[in-house]
């Protein structure tokens, strides 16, 4: 069935984020837990693609001051993503998929109101964030309303994403899935729970998944589905 609707991950994938929000948070683990900074590092990009708080409960279930961390990240964060926009080359794209045809939808686990501002004036047709107060995240709850809101199955969508958390989301959620190798992961941290997993490189790579007879590219190159919080086992 041909894809209608591309759902892509936000940070790490639409923009180079992850470094910047890594630094942060291991600063900010080293500091409330003791944790070396080189294994906080690694432990945020382990549980990488949640919320931040998720990703505390997880790393340190139950600890009394994970409230207090994830807030000030969050408001650390809120300053920083004032700074972000979307690349230019990004942007092209898009706006490509677009007059193809495509729909554009943004699924991201970043907190909504951030997720709306940044992408209040890109090209995409839907820009979903999570929201704590009802559990509304990137995962069964995001898919089930671009369903609701398109009309397409999800047969017709394709979900782009840079982690294995985002890959975990796809499978239990039922969604076609690409893994843009951004940097930050190796195709092994995937294949290591998804041996079939398919791969790009680079975004404009999504061209070689799509029926691109309306358009010519500038760029073409050779558990419980309901939860927002998988693991990995």
């Amino acid at each position: 069935m041909d894809t209608k609707l591309l759902v892509f991950d936000l940070d790490g994938t639409l923009i180079d984020t992850m470094g910047d929000y890594a630094d942060k948070a291991a600063a900010l683990i080293f500091k409330h837990y003791g944790t070396p900074i080189s294994e906080a590092h690694r432990l945020y990009f382990e549980t990488s693609g949640l919320p931040f708080e998720q990703q505390l409960e997880q790393l340190f279930p139950k600890a009394t001051g994970n409230a207090e961390v994830a807030l000030r990240f969050e408001s650390w964060k809120d300053k920083y993503l004032l700074n972000v926009t979307l690349p230019s080359k990004t942007e092209q794209l898009l706006h490509h998929w677009q007059n193809a045809g495509f729909r554009i939808a943004i699924a991201s686990n970043n907190l909504e109101s951030y997720v709306k501002r940044l992408a209040n004036n890109w090209p995409v047709d839907a820009a979903l964030g999570y929201r704590a107060w009802d559990g509304f995240c990137k995962g069964e709850p995001h898919f089930q309303k671009l369903e609701n809101d398109f009309g397409w199955s999800r047969e017709q969508m394709l979900f782009i994403g840079d982690s294995p958390n985002d890959a975990r989301i796809a499978v239990r959620s039922n969604v076609p899935f690409l893994a843009l190798l951004s940097g930050e992961f190796i195709s092994a941290d995937f294949t290591k729970h998804y041996p079939d997993v398919r791969f790009i490189r680079q975004l404009s790579d999504i061209n070689d998944f799509l029926t691109l007879s309306k358009v010519n590219f500038y760029e073409k190159s050779s558990a419980d589905s309901r939860s927002c919080y998988p693991r990995f086992n």
